[in-house]
């Protein structure tokens, strides 16, 4: 075995590790609305399957998607961006409306694909960058289902949340080489061919 073929296997080992993500997946999601804990449940969207993409942002208004409900109750507009690990929540369209409605559950429910879920194990709010008035106890992750209770919050067009999932296992994604790697790469090949040169010397003598 030369060193130029270990140099090869230990740089395909570093460029690869092993993480799952939703890009390319499928998930169901719906918003709804349940005034009390014994109240019946009002659909303010259809269950809507997206496949996960990435660039873009799966649904770029929410307000698109809603159907009539016997509350009368119209959904926020807001942008949800999905992501390999995270879920985005921009309320830029949001005006003129400035808060949800309150009740015991107002928000979404996410479900996830059977091939992903396994490999999920929480969801938490990325506080670096959300400004909405999100709770730990508002966002809960079981089974293959997430779901977001935003009943109350206030916001505004600036107003951001961004829900991180912890995902594991899965096929391997590539990820960025360091530098000395390549370097090790380079000098073994560089030994490699000297050690050749000089049994091809060795040989014609």
């Amino acid at each position: 075995m030369n060193i130029a073929w270990l140099a090869a296997a230990a740089f395909f080992a570093l460029a690869q590790v092993s993480e799952a993500g939703l890009v390319g997946t499928e998930v169901m999601r719906e918003s709804i609305f349940q005034s009390t804990a014994s109240s019946p449940l009002n659909k303010l969207t259809l269950l809507n399957t997206i496949t996960v993409k990435d660039p873009g942002v799966e649904i770029p208004s929410l307000k698109a998607l809603q159907v009539s409900n016997p509350l009368g109750m119209h959904l926020v507009d807001t942008a949800i961006d999905i992501g390999d690990n995270f879920i985005e929540i921009s309320f830029r369209n949001s005006a003129p409306d400035t808060s949800f409605a309150p009740g015991f559950f107002n928000g979404a429910i996410y479900s996830f694909h059977h091939s992903v879920a396994p490999s999920i194990s929480g969801a938490l709010i990325d506080r670096s960058v959300t400004t909405l008035g999100l709770s730990d106890s508002d966002v809960t992750f079981s089974g293959n289902t997430l779901s977001i209770n935003v009943e109350g919050l206030r916001f505004n067009t600036s107003t951001f949340a961004r829900i991180n999932l912890t995902v594991e296992g899965g096929p391997p994604a590539p990820v960025p080489v360091p530098a000395a790697v390549w370097l090790f790469g380079s000098g073994a090949a560089a030994i490699w061919g000297l050690n050749r040169r000089k049994r091809g010397t060795d040989s014609s003598a």
